[in-house]
């Protein structure tokens, strides 16, 4: 919960990653695997909630849970939440339960996926954003038939690669939220400041980054 606490510090939102384990509970955590912060093989999606509680990541006793997180962000600062799917994850239930769980936080937050179907199940009264895949992965084609599926759905913001946010004001409503991933320099950060985009940063100082991004 460390970044969650700098984050808070310096006035900043938190965007996360949550994902289903073994009893279906909510757990934020960003990899689909426990190898890299726990040295460990194993699925999150394999284990049991009491198991994930007993294991130790970057010094801290057990994967932090979404209900815990919720009750533990202060409501001023806003909570941009991704829906990771794995193997087994059915994409409309994952929407139906992290949706419910947003409906009764009393804070400021919105969720967003890849999926567009677990998208799509998140309720009307939850701020819905449509993840979508850098174009020069997906390719342009396959990056404008999403965009457009998005806007046609009514979807209140979209998040883009920050390879993409050159430009991309003029292909989507003026007032439609922009979110831009990863911002990794101080170009980048100017780069979507000047687009209006919101920025979800990583290897930058909190505060060098408020200072461009905040009002």
């Amino acid at each position: 919960m460390a970044a969650f606490d700098a984050a808070a510090q310096y006035g900043l939102g938190m965007e996360f990653d949550i994902r289903p384990d073994l009893d279906g509970n909510l757990v934020v955590f960003h990899d689909d695997t426990l190898d890299r912060l726990a040295g460990r093989p194993d699925r999150v999606e394999d284990l049991a909630s009491d198991d994930l509680q007993d294991i130790m990541i970057a010094g801290i006793h057990g994967l932090p849970t979404f209900e815990r997180l919720l009750a533990s962000w202060p409501h001023k600062l806003p909570l941009l939440t991704e829906m990771k799917l794995d193997g087994r994850t059915d994409p409309a239930d994952l929407g139906r339960r992290t949706g419910a769980l947003l409906q009764n936080y009393a804070g400021r937050a919105a969720a967003m996926s890849f999926s567009e179907e677990a998208v799509r199940a998140l309720p009307s009264d939850v701020m819905r954003g449509q993840l979508i895949g850098p174009s020069h992965k997906i390719g342009t084609s396959e990056f404008e038939t999403i965009l457009q599926r998005a806007l046609s759905d009514g979807i209140d913001y979209i998040a883009i690669n920050i390879a993409d946010v050159d430009g991309i004001r003029k292909r989507v409503p003026e007032d439609l939220p922009i979110v831009c991933w990863t911002v990794r320099t101080l170009d980048e950060v100017r780069l979507a400041v000047h687009e209006n985009a919101a920025i979800i940063f990583e290897h930058l100082a909190p505060g060098l980054v408020s200072a461009y991004a905040l009002p």
